[in-house]
């Protein structure tokens, strides 16, 4: 049976869109330092050219310079309140993703009060963000000297040991955190997944497995556990897993970086603040969000398609259609928008307009599996069989762990009686899905 996509499964519909901006626990955005440099600031903790940022960003980080500077001129001014401020900059400059400025903030402020943890592990996030992980690991261990025992620092370690492949490190790490926190899951994530690349497999299975008991929104602890129950050879448990994998990743509470993205206020910021509200499905406070953004940023096709995502899932599709309508019109290889009017004129069954998009989208972004799929769902709905086995191999072959896409070829390769072809297929679905009784029966069926 093709699926058809309603209002009620907009929640899951959304989850595939996030997958396209899920974000990692070890996730780090790229380096983004500046070799231009203004004089307004102090040498050792210089801004960076700034000229690129939405005006009232430039005017906020120029703000903290200049509070930063006063302080320094100040007499008598306490090493703590002059770290506060090289700080309260550093952060302004890392919400800004000025990375390695930001790292150099920190360190000033480290080096007046290097009892106070927030300075190294700040400089730990900021060294991360830029990539450069040995740093970053060099800060948390810092961090920790300070503050011994803390969970924090010990699983962002941990991560930081795990991103740059040192393995012997990460596991030490991640061990720590757990005898800090037994039940902590973002500790029990690290370690299954460090586990998982020693290709010790049961160890890894038993980590993630806990990890998934205390924390089962961590949609993202199934791909890993089902790589371990592949590499243990059970195929079922493996199946399952995978059919389950999402992007939300066990919460690691942080009392330093939770208001991290709310520092500037920005588009960018807005953005961030209505994503963090879209993953938990809290659809009011994201489209607030998304549409203060946009009071900034009216043109920004990123911020008006994730408001129409928000839209959707909130039960407005028709607020969601002006939205995406206006991405595809302001941007029209913008492959996603074109996606989402799919999904949306599928759930009104207007399967003509679902095509068009589903094709649109394609040509846009022939890499996106899941707009293959639906594409070949409405080919193969609509009597296209020969078109839709195209786009059926096309989906498996960008992502082989689409079980959908292996059904509905069999399906439409039956339904052609192109026995050989269909029996052909089969195999090479099974290979995969062992466990998976729609593709047995077609299998029997053919003999």
């Amino acid at each position: 049976m093709i699926r058809r996509h309603t209002l009620a499964t907009a929640t899951a519909f959304v989850t595939i869109l996030l997958a396209a901006c899920s974000k990692t626990i070890t996730s780090t955005s790229a380096p983004q330092t500046s070799q231009s440099r203004s004089a307004e600031s102090s040498p050792d903790c210089a801004l960076p050219d700034l000229n690129e940022l939405a005006a009232s960003v430039q005017k906020q980080i120029r703000d903290g310079d200049a509070d930063l500077q006063q302080v320094l001129r100040r007499a008598g001014t306490s090493p703590t309140d002059r770290a506060a401020a090289y700080g309260a900059l550093g952060r302004m400059l890392m919400a800004a993703k000025f990375s390695q400025e930001a790292a150099s903030c920190f360190a000033l402020a480290e080096g007046l009060a290097p009892a106070d943890v927030r300075w190294p592990y700040y400089t730990g996030h900021a060294y991360l963000r830029s990539g450069d992980r040995a740093q970053a690991a060099a800060a948390f261990e810092r961090a920790l000297k300070a503050k011994p025992g803390d969970l924090t620092a010990l699983v962002w370690l941990g991560e930081s040991y795990l991103d740059d492949d040192r393995l012997d490190l990460a596991q030490a790490a991640f061990q720590r955190a757990i005898a800090v926190q037994p039940q902590s899951a973002p500790a029990l994530f690290g370690a299954g997944r460090t586990a998982l690349a020693r290709r010790e497999y049961s160890e890894a299975a038993q980590d993630l497995e806990r990890a998934l008991a205390i924390d089962p929104r961590g949609s993202a602890i199934h791909y890993p556990l089902a790589m371990a129950y592949r590499a243990l050879g059970d195929a079922a448990k493996a199946d399952a897993h995978l059919r389950q994998r999402g992007n939300n990743y066990p919460v690691l509470p942080d009392a330093f970086m939770q208001d991290d993205e709310d520092i500037l206020e920005s588009a960018m910021s807005f953005e961030n603040r209505g994503m963090a509200a879209l993953k938990s499905a809290d659809f009011a406070t994201a489209i607030a969000a998304f549409q203060k953004g946009l009071t900034l940023a009216p043109a920004d096709t990123s911020l008006r398609y994730w408001l129409g995502a928000a839209f959707y899932a909130s039960g407005k599709p028709e607020d969601a259609v002006r939205e995406f309508s206006d991405v595809v019109r302001r941007d029209p290889d913008f492959a996603k928008a074109h996606f989402s009017l799919g999904a949306i004129y599928d759930a009104k069954q207007q399967r003509g307009k679902a095509l068009e998009e589903y094709q649109a989208a394609v040509r846009a972004d022939p890499n996106l599996p899941e707009s293959r799929l639906r594409l070949a769902d409405d080919l193969r709905a609509s009597g296209q069989l020969g078109a839709s086995v195209d786009q059926y191999e096309a989906a498996v072959r960008l992502d082989p762990s689409i079980v959908d896409a292996w059904i509905g070829g069999a399906h439409a390769l039956i339904d052609l009686k192109r026995k050989d072809q269909a029996s052909e297929w089969l195999v090479r679905a099974r290979r995969l899905y062992p466990a998976r009784p729609e593709l047995a029966q077609m299998q029997a069926s053919l003999k």
